[in-house]
């Protein structure tokens, strides 16, 4: 049934979670707020995609390394940091190296994830800088279909059905074509490559940590624009 007040509750609480807006709730939350707020997630995508978009326009004016530095920098501050974060902690989960400190496996990875965001912004469509997010977020949906074990640690994928994925699938490929139709080959292949690795995670990792969701996030958006390079679209 058809519940606005729930989806409202929803949308907030996944801009919450996701974003430096911070609306109050005057409400207690419940599982069915949450079910109804994950499919809002591609559209919060869209949202901070558009912003970069429209930063990226400014390199008429200035050098393009500043440009996508200052892109980078306004997703670390939209974000408030949380998938890169998440990032951080989930390669010092996934790999831990022999007499080596805890935190150098995510330290170089996030720093290898940032020079590539820096150097693949500069030489991307603008128009894939849309679509970039609304990868990143539609994947946690459709990457939670593949995995096989419990999902009760994740705060937001425990949440995603089949119809969610269906949801998030489509919004993102309309999206694409409506943008830029030459981005939804990039975008397949990216859901393609997506699915591999996280099915081959799901089959060698015994326990996915509650930061798994932002790793995927990540990755899913640097291969994305790596693909979309690549594919020179």
């Amino acid at each position: 049934m058809f519940d606005l007040r729930s989806i409202i509750i929803g949308v907030v609480l996944m801009l919450k979670k996701y974003t430096l807006i911070n609306i109050t709730i005057y409400a207690d939350s419940n599982d069915d707020d949450f079910k109804n707020g994950v499919i809002a997630l591609p559209l919060i995508g869209l949202a901070i995609g558009f912003v970069a978009f429209l930063i990226s326009s400014l390199i008429f004016i200035y050098d393009e390394f500043f440009i996508s530095t200052l892109i980078l920098g306004y997703y670390c501050i939209i974000t408030k940091n949380v998938n890169l974060t998440d990032t951080y902690r989930t390669l010092n989960y996934i790999i831990k190296l022999k007499n080596q400190s805890d935190q150098i496996s995510g330290t170089i990875g996030i720093v290898i994830i940032s020079l590539l965001y820096i150097s693949l912004i500069r030489i991307v469509p603008a128009t894939a800088l849309i679509i970039m997010p609304v990868a990143g977020y539609s994947s946690l949906i459709i990457l939670s279909t593949i995995i096989k074990r419990n999902k009760e640690g994740t705060s937001i994928m425990k949440y995603c059905g089949k119809y969610h994925s269906m949801a998030a699938f489509a919004i993102s490929f309309l999206l694409a074509a409506i943008f830029n139709y030459k981005l939804v080959i990039p975008l397949s292949l990216t859901y393609m490559i997506s699915g591999l690795v996280v099915s081959s995670l799901d089959k060698k990792i015994k326990e996915f940590p509650s930061s798994i969701e932002g790793f995927f996030i990540e990755i899913t958006q640097v291969i994305f624009l790596i693909i979309t390079y690549i594919l020179k679209i």
